[in-house]
């Protein structure tokens, strides 16, 4: 009989104990919680989100279609079509896609680009409900 009640004295202690961890983050802590929709998260700066391409101050795009991107991308779903203007003699793109659905956000293709043109956004909430919603072409890319 005694070894019951001590047993039970054990379990209240330990209840007890337990509550006041609880109480004590419940009452004093801060929340950690974010309710999604109406609050974003800060992401680190080095966070690899969607790929953007970058613009001069004038908005013309600094890509100049050399291709290694596409080359570097280990599951290859940077595409693009390179033309040669023939005002100014250069190259230049006439398409540029990136299939989101592919990509595993490595980083390759912003590490190789000598115009440092490409760079990864913070922007974490990049969703679609079909896979040609993940496919993003040269308007949706660049960004004056």
């Amino acid at each position: 009989m005694i070894s019951y009640i001590i047993k039970i004295l054990k379990g209240s202690w330990s209840l007890l104990v337990g509550m006041k961890v609880t109480l004590k983050y419940f009452l004093f802590e801060k929340a950690v919680t974010v309710r999604y929709p109406y609050e974003k998260r800060k992401v680190a700066p080095i966070w690899r989100g969607t790929l953007r391409q970058l613009c001069d101050d004038k908005g013309e795009e600094i890509c100049d279609g050399c291709q290694i991107c596409s080359r570097v991308c280990p599951v290859q779903c940077i595409s693009m079509e390179v033309f040669k203007d023939p005002a100014d003699n250069k190259r230049k793109t006439s398409s540029y896609t990136v299939d989101f659905g592919r990509c595993m956000y490595c980083g390759l293709c912003v590490e190789s680009c000598p115009k440092k043109c490409l760079v990864h956004t913070t922007d974490y909430a990049f969703v679609s409900f079909d896979r040609e919603g993940l496919v993003l072409g040269k308007d949706k890319l660049v960004k004056r």
